[in-house]
């Protein structure tokens, strides 16, 4: 064995060189492999390439100055960060910022206002609804909590894709889950950065706080009545998703039997003024609770549902049965497992429930867009991992409900692309191909030109680059005429 104690270990960058640095990680590097050999375990690619790790440490300093001084003081994480990139771990260094940084986006969570924050939990999956304090908030799903936190307005569309990036590598190639995948020294920075300026440091923009602020005065306060005109005229200028979020969270506030009839009274008086700005599949969904609060003999929320809906001259979404909200479960359900860890496998026993439950004249109008969205995601797959991030066991079930589409299905597939959370993955060469797959079946389901225009686009578009394609003016200006 070498004798290293005539090195001087220095890890420090300042006033030292990139070779130096080097030299200092090899000093204890041959030490480590040499303790694993000789107690008999394997050394092959188990620690990351010197010149990564040197990548890495030489820039660290630079890249934490993101957090302030004394946060950077507590950071236990980065700590931890630093240690398993000295000594090669990356994977254990980007599972410690991972923790880090869902930890950082409950905060921000609670922080911001609890009660809206699961009100929306609750919309993107009904497996949510018992959720009550911030303690709960561990139950959400790692990517659940980025698309809430999305969702909201807590970060915007192109740092959620930052973060979904971060997370995915986080359980393809870190030490969360088994695997033979590696980050590169750049990449580990990148990360870094990512999860330091877009979720441990993130402050929620002011529209958001204008919504915290209107969601506490309606269940606090008794508003003038001739507030509310100008109120909902303010709030139907927020992003689509944020009106139809902020609406289902006054809605489950207006059914919940502890609420104030003063609360009550000030969501019937704003409601009339943005309900026209709300998007159908919201309206049918909150009509869908009518059938399941009566098949569950829960009287004064079904009353409650009622009572809104005439409110706002909009019975006709009301749902007599439980049908649809049963089926909105399910797709959630598939939604959030195709979104998790080792979704390749575990997609088919939802796949078969939904099909299972889908009535003999098909899909309900009112939930077309969801089933749509949800099929085409696990369909497509995320195109990384094992088996290219399709669960083949439910494709046979993705066929025959994509068979069955029909053209205002296919409508409703070529306004996804305006959708953060479907495109997701569209950079990656499997979804793509899958994606050009879809669209040359659709071309064969419809004559119409304005969408075979669309379809045309999408197989002609540049390979890894679908996620753009909602900007590209071609996309734009056939959409106008695609109702």
């Amino acid at each position: 064995m070498e004798n290293n104690q005539d090195i001087q270990i220095i890890l420090i960058p300042k006033d030292t060189t990139p070779q130096q640095i080097e030299t200092s990680i090899s000093a204890f590097n041959k030490p480590l492999a040499d303790l694993l050999e000789h107690i008999g375990l394997p050394t092959e690619d188990i620690l990351s390439p010197v010149e990564e790790r040197r990548k890495v440490i030489y820039a660290l300093e630079s890249t934490i100055e993101i957090l302030p001084l004394d946060e950077r003081n507590k950071a236990t994480y980065l700590s931890k960060f630093t240690v398993a990139v000295s000594v090669g771990l990356f994977d254990g260094a980007l599972n410690f910022l991972w923790d880090e940084t869902i930890k950082a986006l409950r905060r921000l969570a609670s922080d911001f206002d609890l009660q809206y924050f699961l009100i929306v939990a609750h919309t993107v999956n009904s497996k949510y609804k018992t959720l009550i304090n911030s303690d709960d908030l561990a139950a959400i799903g790692d990517h659940d909590l980025l698309e809430i936190c999305r969702r909201i307005g807590l970060i915007s569309d192109i740092n959620y894709k930052r973060l979904e990036n971060v997370n995915y590598l986080r359980n393809h190639a870190s030490a969360a889950h088994p695997n033979e995948n590696s980050v590169s020294g750049i990449e580990m920075l990148s990360l870094l950065e990512s999860c330091l300026k877009y979720a441990i440091t993130a402050k929620p923009d002011h529209s958001v706080i204008q919504i915290k602020q209107l969601f506490d005065n309606l269940r606090t306060n008794e508003i003038p009545k001739e507030d509310f005109s100008i109120i909902g005229s303010d709030l139907v200028k927020q992003p689509q998703e944020r009106i139809d979020d902020f609406v289902l969270s006054i809605f489950g506030v207006y059914t919940d039997p502890r609420t104030d009839a003063k609360v009550r009274k000030n969501i019937d008086r704003l409601t009339p003024y943005i309900w026209d700005n709300v998007t159908e599949d919201t309206k049918y969904n909150i009509g869908a609770k009518f059938g399941v609060y009566r098949k569950n003999g829960d009287v004064d929320r079904k009353d409650a549902v009622q009572k809104f809906l005439e409110t706002v001259s909009g019975l006709k979404y009301k749902d007599e049965d439980s049908l649809t909200a049963e089926l909105i479960e399910k797709l959630q359900n598939l939604k959030t497992v195709h979104f998790e860890w080792n979704n390749f496998y575990n997609e088919y026993a939802h796949a078969k429930s939904i099909d299972v439950s889908i009535p003999p004249t098909g899909i309900p109008d009112s939930i077309s867009k969801l089933f749509v969205k949800v099929i085409c995601l696990c369909y497509v797959g995320n195109g990384r991992g094992y088996k290219e991030g399709v669960d083949v066991g439910a494709v046979e079930y993705y066929n025959k409900f994509i068979q069955s589409f029909t053209v205002n299905d296919i409508k409703n597939f070529l306004s996804l692309f305006n959708d953060p959370e479907f495109t997701t993955d569209f950079n990656y060469s499997v979804p793509d191909r899958r994606l050009k797959q879809l669209a040359t079946f659709f071309k064969s389901k419809t004559k119409d030109a304005y969408i075979n225009k669309v379809l045309d686009l999408i197989l002609s578009f540049p390979r890894g680059a679908m996620q753009n394609l909602s900007t590209d003016s071609r996309y734009k200006e056939a959409m106008k005429f695609i109702k």
